[in-house]
């Protein structure tokens, strides 16, 4: 998958992209930095941690929460291994996204603000630009191709440019953020959709 990735992202696409940065402050720029500081306070992720943070991550998603198994055991201890910076496999990925309402895109986000530097954020625009498709179901919660998402943005921060955009999105938005976040907010900002699609996604984008 990540070779499909660089064959539509190209470097010199993306750092045109990257020039054409141009994003306000929001609402969630407010909340975004708390709750990286809610993970990042706690020594041990329990069960309570967990339930909490999978709520305020909701608040970030257009659908309502439900938990879809009783998997917390496992959950709590992948979270745990997640925030110390073991690398995750498809098994224990399936897991949390099995728990966690079967969404990938809110897992990704929960793995987030858990480890920012490891787990970047997952969703619809980001898939249509990487891809330039649609990301119904199927595509979006499938977790080889969240893996492969993860590699190709670690590929992009190596580029030798990037130190410098990363500092000046950081710079702009007035926070410190992983680099992981900064390439995921320039791809978010342009995988926007046409009109026609994006009354074609949003049903899926729903689903998630």
């Amino acid at each position: 998958m990540i070779e499909k990735f660089k064959s539509h992202v190209t470097i010199d696409k993306f750092l045109q992209d990257c020039d054409k940065f141009n994003f306000e402050k929001q609402t969630y720029d407010i909340s975004y930095p708390e709750f990286l500081k809610y993970f990042s306070d706690i020594k041990t992720i329990t069960k309570h941690n967990l339930i909490i943070g999978i709520n305020f991550t909701y608040g970030w998603m257009p659908t309502i929460f439900d938990f879809r198994s009783d998997k917390f055991d496992e959950a709590i201890e992948i979270l745990n291994n997640a925030k110390n910076g073991v690398v995750l496999t498809i098994a224990q990925l399936e897991t949390l996204k099995g728990l966690f309402n079967n969404s990938l895109v809110g897992t990704s986000k929960l793995l987030h603000f858990v480890n920012p530097a490891k787990f970047p954020i997952w969703d619809s625009r980001v898939y249509y630009y990487l891809t330039g498709e649609l990301a119904y179901n199927h595509r979006i919660g499938n977790c080889e191709a969240y893996f492969s998402f993860i590699k190709f943005c670690e590929y992009l921060t190596q580029i030798n440019e990037y130190e410098e955009i990363h500092q000046s999105i950081c710079k702009r938005l007035g926070y410190p953020m992983a680099k992981l976040r900064t390439v995921e907010l320039i791809m978010y900002l342009n995988g926007g959709q046409t009109n026609s699609d994006q009354v074609k996604v949003r049903h899926h984008r729903h689903t998630n």
